[in-house]
């Protein structure tokens, strides 16, 4: 899909993250927040980058925040992305890494997941159209401006599999019913892994479609893991695997 969208972010790493990507064209800073150590590193990278710096009163950020948590600075990023599944899968190679995400309505779950998928070199994020947080500002916030190098799509799931399945990905999905813990199953190469929602889990019908279903062993008496840290236990097998060969 091809996006041109201006993207507002709010708080200091974001900011900071996306300005370094040459991505911000214009910042509203808060006044008195001059001498801060964190917001001079800003200010001065936005004047080495011709970053315009407005300075406004708090309550003007206060109008403008939806996430209620600002800390004195709104950035806006500029992104002008043409990504597609079918792109990204052409132009990836063997090791392409997919993330499919079912039903996560939580945009702190979703920010925090964006942000261990980019490093953990994920390829791109498959969400539903429907069910799923939206990338809105918390999610931008949350992930530490992440969200800006990494593509995160609305789509229908069941084909984007049948189409990853086309393309040779091994579809592998992470619940509780997975028949063997996650670090037995071969993790490298092109795949994609499907992970659930908060409150269900994945999908009886979309766990169907996977090539496998692995578990991550519980040894107390909860029986799942938020979904982020599902996410990078999983990615971060999948590096050590690669690593080691």
């Amino acid at each position: 899909m091809a996006r041109n969208t201006l993207i507002q972010l709010e708080g200091r790493n974001p900011v900071h993250e996306a300005l370094k990507q040459g991505l911000v064209l214009s910042i509203k800073l808060e006044y008195g927040h001059d001498n801060d150590a964190k917001i001079k590193q800003i200010t001065d990278l936005a004047r080495k980058k011709r970053v315009k710096v407005e300075m406004v009163r708090r309550n003007q950020l206060d109008r403008l925040s939806t996430t209620g948590n600002h800390q004195g600075i709104i950035g806006y990023a500029q992104t002008n992305i043409n990504w597609s599944l079918g792109k990204v899968l052409q132009e990836t190679g063997k090791e392409v890494c997919v993330l499919v995400l079912d039903q996560v309505q939580d945009p702190h779950n979703l920010g925090a997941i964006i942000r261990t998928s980019e490093g953990a070199g994920v390829d791109g994020i498959l969400i539903p159209k429907k069910g799923s947080a939206e990338v809105n500002n918390t999610v931008h916030r949350v992930s530490m401006g992440a969200s800006l190098n990494i593509p995160v799509w609305q789509t229908n799931l069941y084909p984007a599999i049948k189409q990853m399945q086309d393309e040779g990905l091994r579809v592998i999905g992470i619940d509780g019913s997975g028949t063997k813990p996650y670090y037995e199953e071969k993790l490298s190469g092109a795949v994609a892994l499907v992970l659930g929602g908060e409150d269900r889990g994945v999908n009886p019908t979309l766990l169907s479609k996977c090539d496998s279903v692995v578990n991550i062993p519980m040894r107390g008496k909860l029986g799942s893991l938020n979904v982020s840290v599902a996410a990078s236990i999983v990615l971060y097998e999948r590096l050590r695997q690669q690593e080691t060969g």
